[in-house]
């Protein structure tokens, strides 16, 4: 997730909730559908949501995250 949305930062390009769902569904595996709570409960912790409901990657959450571990 943090890779995808790297990535649409550096395109300059705003994701919504929808779009980050559709991109990553495809790359869990096992089958293993996460509720979209779950997803969004990780997009909270590594990114921020901007105007129009559009999610762009939090400076500080980067740093937040790796700190866990």
């Amino acid at each position: 997730m943090i890779a995808y949305l790297r990535r649409m930062e550096h395109e300059n390009y705003c994701l919504n909730f929808d779009e980050v769902v559709f991109h990553i569904m495809p790359l869990l595996k096992n089958g293993v559908t996460p509720e979209q709570q779950t997803i969004l409960n990780v997009l909270e912790t590594i990114a921020e949501r901007v105007d129009d409901g559009c999610w762009k990657l939090s400076k500080t959450g980067q740093q937040h995250l790796f700190d866990k571990f």
